[in-house]
């Protein structure tokens, strides 16, 4: 499996930033106020997606400060890692999408190239900020790898 060392590395990451001894409760990651997020690739409920897809897009009604990314959460082998953060999505958008209900959405995409998931795995995307201390929670859609 290409990649597997890093995305290993990455939830190694994500696991002590989230065992920290902070007494502050850091709250789920949100939106800013006002702004609507869908998942666009690969779409909510899409089956077969190659599992070395190396990328998810993000439609949202407002621009994302480039602090937003996505956390990644494998639901058959509860491993999870972060993608890197948000930038500018490919044209045009790889398929399947889903494309947002609200009027001229914003098109960013977070991705970790060489990470490959396990055949079969379904996954879910959160949304993460990385200039705070919260907590992923925010879920966009999940979908399933081939």
């Amino acid at each position: 499996m290409r990649g597997l060392p890093l995305f290993l590395g990455a939830i190694a990451i994500a696991i002590a930033g989230c065992s920290s001894n902070n007494n502050n409760n850091p709250g789920q990651c949100s939106l800013p106020s006002g702004t609507k997020t869908v998942l666009v690739y690969p779409a909510p409920g899409a089956t077969g997606i190659p599992d070395n897809f190396g990328l998810v897009v993000l439609g949202s009604s407002s621009v994302l400060p480039l602090s937003y990314g996505t956390y990644i959460v494998n639901n058959t082998t509860q491993n999870a890692g972060y993608f890197n953060n948000l930038g500018t999505a490919p044209n045009p958008l790889p398929t399947p999408n889903a494309l947002p209900t609200f009027p001229a959405p914003v098109y960013q995409s977070s991705g970790n190239p060489g990470v490959s998931f396990v055949a079969g795995s379904s996954l879910s995307v959160y949304l993460n900020n990385t200039s705070s201390n919260c907590v992923p929670t925010l879920l966009l859609g999940s979908f399933s790898v081939k």
